[in-house]
């Protein structure tokens, strides 16, 4: 017996609505791991790294936080996929979705999203899928060169270990690295979690909230 559209459609809201709980709980709590493996790299910055932070941050620290972030997304979507075939089988048969990936259906469902995101019932997260950004395993992520220049800015006045003493140029690199770690984190946690000031700011939360999205309004436009 076919499950009413009616009913369908609220399966998949609840559904949607789990996996986007389950995103948003995720990620902040795998975040400290990262932040503390910059901390350690910090750490052992030598005066000559704290003069040269830019070729710094773009050779050490720039490659560690794109892999965490590009493995967690792999890891997060490999996930989703799952719980997308387990619901899916579950509610509409299996059927339907046989020669679909969770990928092609995110892609198909936000061209969805555009245009019929109210009518569908699911909030349209604006600029989700049309921030700027690197396209990494087809999805737009802030993952290009040059992504830490706040951080770079941080330690500003480090010129003046060039005449200190050592007991002064300890205290004074101690001091910038501790700015330095502040400026780090506070742009990776807006790369990872996105910006409360600047919604539109592209970052992995924000595209595995529109991927997830984009499956839920084609899997609805299935089931109509």
């Amino acid at each position: 017996m076919q499950i009413p559209a009616e009913i369908l459609r609220a399966e998949i809201l609840d559904w949607w609505e789990a996996e986007r709980d389950r995103i948003a709980e995720s990620i902040p709590e795998r975040l400290p791991a990262l932040l503390y493996k910059v901390e350690k790299i910090i750490d052992d910055m030598s005066a000559s790294d704290l003069l040269k932070r830019d070729k710094f941050v773009a050779e050490k620290i720039e490659p560690v936080v794109a892999d965490w972030i590009e493995r967690l997304y792999k890891e997060l979507t490999y996930e989703l996929d799952e719980s997308f075939r387990a619901s899916a089988k579950e509610a509409e048969g299996g059927e339907t979705y046989k020669n679909w990936t969770y990928g092609e259906m995110a892609t198909a469902g936000a061209a969805i999203a555009v245009s019929a995101a109210p009518a569908a019932g699911i909030p349209f997260y604006a600029g989700g899928l049309t921030a700027a950004g690197t396209i990494v395993f087809g999805l737009t992520l802030p993952f290009g060169g040059g992504l830490l220049p706040g951080a770079v800015a941080a330690a500003a006045g480090s010129a003046v270990l060039l005449a200190a003493g050592p007991a002064v140029r300890a205290k004074a690199v101690s001091r910038l690295k501790s700015n330095f770690k502040s400026s780090i984190h506070d742009v990776i946690e807006e790369r990872v979690l996105g910006s409360a000031a600047d919604r539109r700011a592209a970052s992995l939360k924000q595209v595995l909230f529109s991927e997830l999205q984009g499956v839920a309004l084609k899997r609805m436009e299935l089931a109509a």
